[in-house]
């Protein structure tokens, strides 16, 4: 599988993100398509900002994104940002298990 390549926007997104920029970083990827792939590990973010989608949740979609494609931009970065607040909530996080099996091809 070819690489997801990371948007020209992505790094300005993400830094609006962490400065909590919520709304000017929503409007971004409102303008973006809603199926381009490449803005999903900042949607998840953003919907980790906005209380929208647990922690341990968002983990789960970065696994299955990560087994797609292990380099997708921003994933490593944010799942361990969900992991440590998933354990400060007290949720069972996956990262603290074993590493998920790699996904055989049928």
């Amino acid at each position: 599988m070819a690489d997801v390549e990371m948007p020209t926007d992505f790094e300005a997104i993400q830094r609006l993100l962490e400065m909590g920029d919520v709304e000017n970083a929503k409007e971004i990827l409102g303008a973006a398509d809603e199926q381009d792939e490449a803005y999903a590990v900042l949607r998840l973010k953003l919907s980790m900002l906005e209380g929208s989608i647990a922690p341990a949740a968002a983990l789960q979609k970065l696994i299955q994104l990560m087994r797609r494609q292990p380099n997708w931009p921003g994933a490593r970065a944010l799942f361990q940002e969900a992991s440590r607040l998933a354990y400060a909530e007290g949720q069972s996080s996956v990262s603290h298990s074993h590493h998920p099996p790699p996904v055989r091809e049928k």
